[in-house]
């Protein structure tokens, strides 16, 4: 009869002594949503307003502006950011019962120049055609789904002829592009840009280190010069990796603006 007793005691103690800590335990080990984040266009013409947003009780939002983490010791959100400068806003949530959520991400951009015509030597590929000739420099930004409009997918080398006004200073290039593994779509491999048919600047890509990658990215591409024109050349990734279930077959390239500031 002794031992009975000391038995019901004991479940009873460890029961709920389980019961107190559980819901406290389990509400600490669940993550945040991510905080929504939207612009009204992320290429600035003169400003851009970007919202965030995550309806819970007690969370507060914080973001940085410089690409850097949030944390609690960055600024708090509390109303619609008017931004005229570009930059990388990140936003992150935070909750005194909750774990913090992953970090959400935006990126604005400056509007850049308008070119006199962009001439393409290779064609996109009739699947991904975006809107025309002209969706690379159209001041639009696509989408992080491939299916959008603003991207133009191609499964080859990309070659242009991109022609300004005579001496336009151009301080740079931006080409932004799509990183979907999943979907076979991979960075570019290596940019080369013909400056005015005299100087070449190139640049290689590093390749993804994670097999599953969705993003969009970009490369800013130094020029410095007055140019009237610019030979851009793209190369596409050759083969995908041997962890891919396509290996040894070519990659997709996705582009949706060439921003020329």
């Amino acid at each position: 009869m002794k031992v009975n007793i000391v038995v019901l005691v004991m479940l009873c103690f460890f029961g709920c002594a389980k019961k107190d800590k559980s819901p406290y335990v389990q509400q600490q080990d669940i993550q945040l949503e991510q905080p929504r984040v939207k612009a009204s266009n992320t290429i600035i013409d003169s400003s851009v307003v970007i919202t965030s947003e995550l309806r819970m009780k007690g969370v507060e939002i914080f973001y940085t502006s410089d690409g850097s983490e949030p944390s609690k010791s960055s600024e708090t959100y509390k109303s619609a950011l008017v931004v005229s400068e570009e930059g990388s806003y990140k936003f992150k949530a935070f909750h005194p019962d909750w774990k913090p959520s992953a970090v959400s991400e935006l990126r604005v951009y400056q509007k850049g120049i308008t070119p006199l015509s962009i001439d393409w030597k290779t064609k996109a590929h009739s699947t991904y055609p975006g809107l025309g000739n002209s969706t690379l420099v159209n001041h639009q930004k696509a989408a992080l789904n491939f299916s959008n409009q603003q991207w133009v997918g191609f499964d080859t080398i990309v070659k242009a002829n991109v022609h300004f006004a005579k001496d336009t200073y151009i301080k740079s290039i931006t080409v932004g592009y799509l990183v979907d593994t999943k979907s076979w779509i991979f960075p570019p491999e290596v940019i080369s840009v013909i400056i005015n048919k005299t100087d070449t600047v190139q640049v290689k890509m590093p390749k993804p280190e994670n097999k599953e990658v969705l993003a969009l990215d970009d490369v800013r591409i130094l020029i410095e010069k007055n140019v009237e024109s610019l030979s851009v050349m793209i190369s596409n990734t050759k083969e995908l990796p041997e962890w891919h279930a396509g290996k040894g077959l070519k990659a997709w390239l996705f582009m949706d603006e060439w921003i020329f500031n």
